[in-house]
């Protein structure tokens, strides 16, 4: 017998499982396709990555009920932000004291919230149908049918709407026909952790080179998660280094704010690029995350971006649903997240175009924009909150 669904979210990465526990407790029928269990991401490198969580999405983790299970995984607290331009006279610092809150951000490895979230879902009456991948959907006017593969066998199911969650290599996406846009930058991010003479652990750094950001991050270690962006040439060069000549080089473009650096453990290399969905919704179909969006590391946005993804159509979904059609729905998603999406991927590339060269007039000016943001409250303030998360409404989950 087929079964039946109200909506199926296409991969339990971590906005497909935050959007799977917003819609729990509902009279939803949900289901969770996703091609890994958790045993392989946990021994997977790329699960050890420094996540940061804005003061933003720490609130809808709360609403999620799973902050408290996120704060006993080490969530390391983040109560500045220094923003630096090496060789320049500009600088500008962020404060929770300022914003009169406890926290501007927190930093959490990936497969602790991936963990978290996973345990509470498996508490909930949600179907999990791992591994498994999609094959196909076919769209009709009463709902969707959904081909999966579980080892050799092929299955079909039926949902009244489809979520695509499954990445920037989204299948959902391709299915759909959606249009990706791509902008590659001719960088490449370079992650390891990084050992610090100095103990402070609760500032969070971002310095612009020439190449390329720099951003250290506190990590729950007691060291701090380094990302290091600069062109490929460069990166094949970095990477070649010793782990004393790598230490040498970090430190001539990161200065002497954390004291004497080393590295520990092994570096990882990876692309820049811009990727984005413009329309992310079709008939019966929408995409959210890194299937909607993917963006340059250096302001730290992209999941908390994915997570207000999951948050909203989750809000629309849990008000809307049975109320107006399936589509309708979707339309007034994507009109609300319209703002949010435009923001955000337009403040990140300007920042990564604004900041990666070495020009005279360029470097003047973003150096005297810096020291105009520290010295002003107001723009200091309108950059707080952005960096925070909450230049727009924050969805309402309602769950306590």
């Amino acid at each position: 017998m087929q079964a039946k669904y109200d909506i199926i979210i296409v991969g339990g990465g971590m906005a497909g499982s935050c959007l799977a526990l917003a819609l729990a407790n509902t009279s939803l029928r949900i289901a969770v396709i996703e091609a890994a269990p958790l045993s392989r991401k946990q021994n997977d490198d790329a699960g050890k990555r420094a996540i940061a969580l804005s003061w933003g999405s720490r609130c809808l983790l709360k609403q999620l009920n799973v902050w408290n299970e996120l704060q006993e995984a080490g969530a390391v607290v983040i109560k500045q932000i220094h923003i630096s331009d090496q060789g320049g006279f500009g600088k500008t610092r962020l404060s929770a004291a300022e914003q009169k809150v406890e926290a501007l951000g927190y930093v959490v490895e990936a497969v602790k919230i991936e963990a978290a979230l996973s345990e509470k879902l498996a508490s909930l009456d949600v179907d999990m149908i791992c591994p498994a991948e999609l094959l196909t959907y076919t769209v009709s006017s009463e709902g969707v049918e959904v081909t999966i593969k579980q080892g050799n066998e092929e299955s079909s199911l039926f949902c009244r709407l489809i979520v695509g969650a499954d990445g920037g290599q989204s299948v959902v996406a391709s299915l759909a026909g959606l249009e990706r846009c791509e902008q590659a930058y001719n960088q490449q991010a370079i992650t390891a952790l990084i050992q610090t003479e100095s103990e402070q652990q609760q500032i969070a750094y971002e310095r612009f080179t020439p190449e390329g950001p720099i951003a250290m991050l506190p990590h729950v270690t007691g060291a701090y998660s380094l990302v290091w962006a600069m062109p490929p040439t460069q990166a094949k060069e970095i990477m070649a280094l010793s782990n004393e000549a790598f230490a040498s080089a970090l430190q001539a473009g990161f200065g002497h704010w954390l004291g004497g650096l080393s590295i520990d453990g092994p570096r990882q290399c990876f692309p820049l690029n811009l990727s984005y969905v413009r329309h992310p919704i079709s008939d019966r179909v929408v995409l959210i995350g890194n299937a909607a969006q993917q963006l340059h590391p250096i302001a730290g946005q992209g999941f908390n971006l994915g997570l207000r993804d999951a948050a909203l159509l989750a809000d629309v979904v849990r008000t809307k649903w049975g109320e107006v059609a399936v589509n309708e729905i979707l339309k007034v998603y994507a009109d609300r997240r319209k703002v949010d999406k435009h923001l955000i991927v337009g403040f990140t590339d300007k920042l990564v175009k604004t900041f990666s060269t070495n020009h005279g007039g360029v470097s003047f000016i973003r150096n005297s924009g810096l020291l105009l943001i520290d010295k002003l409250p107001v723009l200091k303030n309108q950059l707080a909150i952005q960096a925070m998360g909450l230049a727009t409404r924050l969805a309402r989950l309602n769950k306590g």
